[in-house]
Parts: structure tokens; C-alpha cells; sequence
């Protein structure tokens, strides 16, 4: 596998040791009426943090986990961050024109941290809109591991296939606190694409590829925690041959006939998940062939185990051939736990 430690998003889990108390705050925070600008032009995930001066807990996060550059690396550029005092008086505007400030005198907060906040009684609190502009509420202190779990799941846009409280079991699962990541041996039994290709003469079998992206935390987890869930890696070892494919890989790769190169073009893309994606460079992604190389479905999104299970079955069974897909998943019943 293709590694660099100039991918600036492999600094997210590195171990960096304990941040001293007089750290400084190194989030770029950007102003409400600038951030509605930037969103129309390019949608990023945005992040609203409240806080209000006599909070203990508030001090503490903008003393260590802001400071952190795991933290601040990757909320700076995945991310358009706003930073509010909650009890200001003064006059915010919000993305749509809209403007917030205290319309009872003597209020205790703004009308903006009443309107996204509801029920502003924790702080610090963080509300974080997904790339369709749909806020969700983050209340309490986070640690550099607790912050990082709601950021990735927005920024990698997970939420559009799984729910936070699937990916918070999966993502504590797979990144432990306190730790980098859980060493986990994989039991998926993953070829090259000549081995896979290779077995296919003798012992046919569905095949599928997986795509991974090593700039993506959720294609690290699709490996650990997805794939290598023992049910289906037992059910994919019977009825697959799995190959993962780096993306970025400058191997010349061969499959049915079809030879495919790196030519190092924007982004670097290996001109094989490029045409397995048909250029939609998407991730978590992987995609299932039958025997002879034709592709029966893409999956361009992460997903849990029981939504995995299924598609397996529908192919590695060949009930695609005798029902359809929605009959097929009503009456299936899931096999695998978390």
C-alpha cells in the first residue's frame, strides 16, 4: 500500500502527547456572514462553536483541543468554522440574511444560540451543518477523541448513509480512546487482482473490489470493523474473491482482459476505480463482478454490517437472477452482530 506522511489528513491519528494549558486556540474561525458566502460558492461541512466566558469546560476545550493540529488541521480544511459567544449582544447574521440578537432585554443568550441551540443549557456546545445545510446539535466538552468522531462523520459524509449513533459504535470500535487505532487482524482472506484473477480459472467466484482511500478514516473502517466482521468475512472468504485496491497505486493492474494504468493526472486517481466509479471518486467504495467481470453493483458510501449483509447474499446466491432487490432485502433477515 501506497503511504505518505505528507498526507496532511494521516495527521489526524497520530500520537502527539499531552498539550500544555497555555496553548492557543489555532482554529481559523471565520465570521457567520463570510461562511454563508463561502457555503453558496462551496459546500464544506460547517461547524458552530458556542461557548460563554465564565464556562470552565469551554476554557478547557479552546486551551487543548482546539490548540491540538490533529484538531485544528482538519477542522481548517474540511470544514467552515464559527465561533459565537452565546450571551453576545451583538447583531449576527445568519447564512440566509437573517439577523439575531437579543430581543428581550437582559436575555441571558443571543436569539441565534436559542434558535440552533433550542435549549441552550450545556456548554460548550457545537452545532454542525452537513453539506445540504441540515444542522445537528453537539453538547458538552470534547477531548480530541470525542470531537473527532461527529467531524469525520459530517466531513466524509457518512450521515447520508448511517446513522451517528451506528457510527459512533463503529468508530469507538476502531479507534479505542486514547488510541491511534485498534490493531485488528484482518480475517478476510484479501488477494491481489492476479490472484484473484488467477483462482477465477479454476474455482469461479463473484468478485469484489474494494477501493480504498487512505485519505478517508471511514474506507480505514470499512476494512477493520465492516468487512472484517466475522460473519461476513466468513460469508465473503465462501463465495468471494476480495481484492483491495489502493487508489493512488502506480501498479499497472489487470483484470479481464482489460489492463489499466496510474497516469498521474489531477488528484492521482489509478485509472481503474476511475472507471470502476465512472469517475464518481466517491468513498468508501467497492463493487461486485460475477464470474465473468460484470459489474452487478456499486456502492459509493459507507456502510454498517447489516446493510452489508444483504447485498452479499443477493450475489454471492444468485437470488439477483430469480427477484428483485426490494423483495429480496424485505424478507431477509440478518445474520450478523455488532
Amino acid at each position: 500500500m501506497k503511504k505518505s506522511v505528507f498526507i496532511i489528513f494521516m495527521l489526524i491519528f497520530q500520537n502527539i502527547g499531552t498539550f500544555s494549558q497555555n496553548l492557543t486556540d489555532s482554529i481559523k474561525w471565520l465570521k457567520l456572514e463570510t461562511v454563508g458566502e463561502r457555503f453558496a460558492k462551496q459546500q464544506k461541512p460547517v461547524l458552530i462553536y458556542f461557548y460563554t466566558k465564565n464556562c470552565d469546560s469551554c476554557r478547557v476545550m479552546e486551551q487543548t483541543t482546539f490548540p491540538n493540529p490533529e484538531v485544528a488541521n482538519y477542522i481548517n480544511i474540511l470544514y467552515y468554522p464559527v465561533k459565537i459567544d452565546a450571551e453576545t449582544a451583538d447583531s449576527l447574521q445568519f447564512f440566509n440574511g437573517q439577523k439575531y440578537g437579543k430581543s428581550i432585554t437582559n436575555a441571558p443568550y443571543n436569539d441565534l444560540t436559542k434558535t440552533l441551540l433550542v435549549q441552550p443549557d450545556t456548554f460548550p456546545a457545537m452545532v454542525i451543518f452537513n453539506r445540504k445545510a441540515v444542522g445537528h446539535v453537539f453538547k458538552g466538552f470534547k477531548n480530541r477523541d470525542e470531537i473527532f468522531r461527529p467531524l469525520i462523520y459530517y466531513a466524509e459524509d457518512i450521515d447520508l448513509s448511517v446513522e451517528y449513533s451506528d457510527w459512533l459504535k463503529i468508530h469507538k470500535k476502531g479507534y479505542p480512546p486514547g488510541k491511534t487505532q485498534m490493531m485488528t487482524r484482518l480475517l478476510v482472506k484479501w488477494k491481489t487482482l492476479d490472484e484473484a484473477t488467477a483462482e477465477n480459472k479454476s474455482v469461479q467466484k463473484k468478485m469484489l473490489l474494494n477501493f480504498y482511500n487512505y485519505n478517508k478514516i471511514s474506507c480505514t473502517l470499512m476494512r477493520t470493523q465492516i468487512f472484517n466482521n466475522s460473519t461476513i468475512a466468513s460469508y465473503l472468504n465462501d463465495k468471494y474473491n476480495c481484492v483491495n485496491i489502493d487508489v493512488f497505486t502506480e501498479d499497472t493492474l489487470k483484470i479481464f482482459g482489460q489492463q489499466y494504468i496510474n497516469e498521474n493526472q489531477p488528484y492521482k486517481y489509478h485509472q481503474l476505480p476511475i472507471a470502476a466509479l465512472d469517475g464518481q471518486m466517491i468513498f468508501p467504495a467497492f463493487i461486485v463482478l460475477d464470474e465473468n467481470g460484470k459489474v452487478l453493483e456499486k456502492i459509493r458510501n459507507f456502510v454498517t454490517p447489516q446493510m452489508l449483509e444483504p447485498i452479499l447474499h443477493y450475489y454471492g446466491d444468485n437470488d439477483y437472477k430469480k427477484v428483485l432487490w426490494n423483495d429480496f432485502k424485505s424478507k431477509f433477515k440478518n445474520t450478523v452482530s455488532d
